[in-house]
């Protein structure tokens, strides 16, 4: 008597899968997936933010770099505009420093920009909860550019900068900061953990 034959999505070879095999790989590539998207998608979320950072970090650097060694005051100058923010980079042309009132009528003059942040970095905004304590302990506010009254990063030709912070914010709510010290120009990039309320240098 003959056997029944098999259901050929059913039969297995050397050289091939049977179709229930295949379906097995497929869910569980898919579980996989939609376990490791929200994780990546926070990565990548991060990582643009933290990009956008570094960008103005590096030039608030450069700017310090020329205004030391072109003994000139050199600094980022932020405008804001329909809610966006933009900045120039400038130089103090009587070596009074740079002023705004001298930007528009000379002798500053400002050599770059603007170049807006949210354009270059789209995912980005120039924002901060302003629950959030500054990173020096500061009470929080929901101004994103605080470099004194005028909003100018300024660098002397002896190291010294205006002191203050630019805050950054990615789609999903990550919270940077880019802080210049006023006694050295030092310039640090930091990411708010919510886990313990601090911000951390990265």
């Amino acid at each position: 008597m003959a056997l029944p034959r098999r259901a050929s999505w059913l039969r297995t070879s050397d050289d091939g899968v049977s179709l229930i095999e295949l379906l097995v790989v497929l869910v569980l590539s898919s579980l996989l997936l939609a376990i490791g998207l929200p994780g990546t998608r926070a990565v990548i979320d991060a990582g643009q933010a933290r990009q956008a950072a570094g960008f103005v970090a590096s030039r608030l650097r450069t700017a310090k770099h020329h205004a030391v060694f072109q003994t000139a005051s050199e600094g980022l100058v932020f405008d804001v505009s329909g809610g966006r923010w933009t900045f120039r980079i400038c130089r103090d042309g009587n070596g009074n420093g740079l002023r705004r009132r001298e930007l528009s009528a000379g002798p500053d003059d400002c050599v770059e920009g603007p170049y807006a942040i949210e354009t270059l970095f789209p995912k980005v905004s120039v924002a901060v909860d302003g629950s959030l304590r500054g990173p020096g302990g500061e009470p929080g506010n929901d101004d994103p550019v605080r470099f004194g009254r005028s909003d100018i990063a300024s660098f002397s030709p002896e190291g010294t900068a205006t002191a203050g912070s630019l805050y950054l914010r990615s789609a999903l709510g990550v919270q940077y900061a880019v802080r210049v010290a006023g006694m050295n120009g030092r310039t640090r990039v930091l990411r708010f953990d919510p886990a313990t309320g601090t911000w951390r240098e990265i």
